[in-house]
């Protein structure tokens, strides 16, 4: 499915969800109409990023069990009216999303919405791995940090055996200070080692603390710092948007 879109990293602490929320975000007020789908079952944190924790009353488990419509449980952005999210369960099992109707589900909503973002627990759980079965295309995050590098090309490996090869990657939190006194690899060495394109580097930047602790995405206040650029060039260059 070309509309559906993975989002996964090798550990956490990577900022992948600050990924998909920005991400999300910035691909709305480009016109898309998205849907953001929180698969940290168990560990639910979109809706708390997106401020929008008091309004949830069902979940993607529910959807997927046929307790509820998808539309009976998504929720609406405030701020930006083509940004909807599906929240996680919070006190589900991972074990409990099958490949069968995480399929059913992104079928329904790529008939909905231009894009699907799914944003996937960190590691090699069963839901990333069943979650790259069923997505078009991935994106895979990652720091400087010798063992993030490591741990996504471990990754990348297991999703294209999965047969999810269409992936890009971003590198997240990149200080130009610690590349000019040699204590990370350049982006360029970063892409090499995991074999996959590089999408964008994101800065680090106060500015998404910030936004993240007022419970909203970065380009609502502050869209011109410099990952607010990054997160708006990413949404334009996004491979396959010609299909849309």
């Amino acid at each position: 499915m070309d509309k559906v879109w993975l989002v996964a990293s090798g550990k956490g602490g990577t900022g992948k969800s600050s990924l998909v929320v920005n991400l999300g975000a910035a691909l709305a007020m480009e016109g898309l109409r998205v849907v953001v789908v929180d698969l940290s079952v168990g560990l639910r944190c979109l809706d708390l990023c997106l401020g929008l924790d008091d309004r949830v009353l069902f979940d993607v488990m529910d959807v997927m069990s046929g307790n509820c419509r998808p539309n009976d449980a998504m929720l609406r952005h405030s701020a930006i009216e083509t940004l909807w999210l599906l929240p996680a369960a919070q006190n589900r099992s991972m074990d409990q999303v099958n490949e069968k109707s995480l399929k059913a589900l992104c079928s329904q909503l790529a008939e909905e919405f231009d894009l699907v973002l799914l944003d996937c627990p960190p590691g090699l759980e069963p839901i990333p791995l069943r979650a790259a079965a069923v997505a078009g295309r991935g994106i895979l995050v990652t720091t400087t940090e010798a063992t993030a590098i490591r741990d996504t090309e471990r990754m990348m490996a297991e999703f294209t055996a999965k047969g999810l090869t269409d992936l890009y990657l971003v590198i997240n939190r990149f200080c130009s200070e610690h590349l000019k006194n040699d204590l990370i690899p350049t982006e360029t060495e970063i892409a090499d080692s995991i074999g996959i394109p590089l999408l964008g580097t994101i800065p680090e930047d106060e500015a998404v603390t910030l936004a993240t602790l007022r419970c909203e995405p970065l380009l609502i206040r502050q869209p011109t710092t410099p990952a607010g650029r990054v997160f708006t060039a990413l949404a334009r260059r996004l491979p396959g948007k010609d299909f849309l």
